[in-house]
């Protein structure tokens, strides 16, 4: 199921990940995961075999780095 990015961003805190720590998330979906990642200071690596969920993680993704480029 879909989450929003505040809730995977909490949950990376409640796990105590670390800033600059590289999360593996095997099931991407739509990306959420990645762009708590980019939020909060870690790195993402996603895999998703599904080819539409894939474009959608990464036209996500990609908007979301646009944002941080600006």
């Amino acid at each position: 199921t879909q989450k929003p990015v505040r809730v995977m961003a909490w949950a990376l805190e409640q796990a105590r990940i670390p800033e600059g720590a590289t999360v593996l998330d095997p099931y991407m979906g739509s990306g959420t995961t990645g762009i708590a990642c980019m939020r909060t200071g870690r790195h993402f690596i996603g895999i998703e075999r599904d080819a539409a969920h894939y474009k959608t993680a990464c036209d996500r993704i990609a908007h979301e780095l646009d944002g941080a480029l600006l």
